[in-house]
């Protein structure tokens, strides 16, 4: 697959506070991309970054093979950008704001736009004012869908969307979008929302990028193990690859990332113990990455 986004030694400091540090990371065409860190590490700094909202210190962005600069306009045309807080001019209609953001994207479809009003339930001639944080969210779908773009972020766009709508976005219009060929970048705290539909993980922690992988090899290379020891549990376990690890009376509990055949060899032959291997939700991933 051609690649659409690429990001090569980011880097971004309010003052003396480094928000992301030697940030790298590529986007292939037609993927939907996870990245998640918890509040405050620096996923919305990186995404008004990539939209030209504020300069990075140094590193640089390239989209579709061409570098980007602070001050380029001319690509936005071709990336939707849904943020966890719309901004319209409450003045407007939503038929205003409709006809206002298509003189702006050249791809621009009014047939798709109407299509997804009525797959929300908003009404076309309801004044933006007037609607709530949730409709106004919609609204802000509505925009980016419509603008078919070839490169969608999402800023934790659906915390105040009623659930139905939610999961209609999580479970179809990310798919829909996907097949398409659109590519997507999702940043989200709220980690469950990705569990089935990414396809490559990222993990941001302290300003790095900790993880970069392929989201299927991650769930089958992050294991949970229960040892059990048939008297006290030594002081220490002589495994590599522990995230996490918590020893209890003659029980040790690990999280290990990457597993593999050499590692699980190892811990079955350590003399009297019993072993119990369980599978993680991409919750658990998370957190034994960032705890």
């Amino acid at each position: 697959m051609s690649e659409i986004l690429k990001i090569q030694n980011l880097s971004k400091s309010f003052g003396k506070n480094r928000i992301l540090q030697d940030f790298s990371v590529s986007l292939e065409k037609g993927r939907v991309y996870g990245l998640l860190g918890k509040n405050g590490e620096g996923k919305t700094t990186l995404i008004r970054m990539i939209m030209g909202v504020i300069p990075p210190d140094s590193g640089e962005i390239f989209f579709k093979g061409k570098k980007i600069t602070f001050r380029d306009a001319d690509y936005k045309k071709e990336i939707g950008y849904i943020p966890e807080e719309s901004f319209f001019y409450v003045w407007m209609r939503i038929v205003d704001v409709l006809d206002f953001n298509a003189s702006f994207y050249p791809a621009w479809n009014a047939k798709k736009a109407s299509e997804y009003l009525e797959r929300f339930s908003l009404d076309r001639k309801s004044r933006v004012g007037k609607l709530s944080r949730g409709m106004k969210l919609k609204l802000g779908l509505v925009v980016a869908l419509a603008a078919k773009p070839e490169l969608l972020i999402l800023d934790d766009p659906t915390s105040g969307i009623d659930v139905p709508t939610r999961q209609d976005f999580l479970k179809n219009i990310i798919r829909e979008l996907s097949d398409a060929g659109t590519t997507i970048l999702f940043s989200t705290h709220l980690v469950h929302e990705l569990e089935r539909i990414i396809e490559r993980l990222g993990i941001l922690h302290h300003g790095h990028l900790i993880l970069d992988e392929n989201y299927e090899k991650v769930k089958n290379r992050a294991k949970r193990i229960r040892l059990t020891f048939g008297n006290t549990a030594p002081a220490e376990l002589d495994i590599p690859g522990i995230l996490t690890a918590k020893k209890e009376n003659e029980r040790w509990e690990s999280v290990i990332y990457p597993w593999n055949e050499e590692i699980e060899a190892k811990i079955r032959s350590i003399s009297g113990t019993r072993l119990e291997i369980e599978p993680l939700s991409l919750e658990e991933i998370f957190m034994s990455f960032v705890s």
